[in-house]
């Protein structure tokens, strides 16, 4: 019951019932979409963060403030990159190839059923928790760019 937290919960529940009455105006959430309102208010609340973030009205310790001082001597140690040894990348690509050769004559059957999902506009959640049991993360994408392209920033 303090005044504060009943003052803050009042006003992001007001910007919750503005932000709903922006999405009614455009026909709800599909006509949001078709006028890419959300992809375009995402960029917009994005850039506004970058802004904020680099002209120090946003601290974030270590990024922007609170900083190592360079006049104390001390070098800057970026940290260590690790980097797969060549024996790690051809266990990958022989685990994988055992992956492929494993789920062969399942592949094509859930690939279609991706497509059709895809295609028809289903909800592909449940999908896409079978598709991982048989398909790799590239086929998946693969398909899947196949169908719906792949995003590009409106600029």
């Amino acid at each position: 019951g303090s005044f504060v937290i009943e003052t803050l919960t009042d006003l992001v529940e007001e910007a919750v019932l503005a932000e709903f009455d922006r999405l009614s105006e455009r026909g709800g959430v599909l006509g949001a979409m078709e006028t890419m309102y959300q992809r375009n208010k995402i960029q917009e609340e994005s850039l506004l963060y970058e802004r904020l973030k680099h002209d120090g009205r946003l601290p974030i310790v270590g990024v922007n403030c609170f900083l190592p001082d360079p006049a104390s001597g001390e070098p800057e140690t970026a940290p260590a990159l690790i980097r797969s040894t060549e024996a790690e990348k051809r266990q990958q690509l022989e685990e994988l190839a055992l992956f492929r050769a494993l789920h062969e004559d399942e592949r094509p059957g859930a690939l279609e059923r991706l497509r059709l999902a895809a295609r028809q506009g289903e909800n592909l959640f449940s999908i896409l928790m079978e598709s991982v049991r048989v398909l790799t993360l590239g086929e998946i994408t693969h398909e899947l760019y196949g169908q719906g392209g792949k995003y590009r920033r409106a600029i």
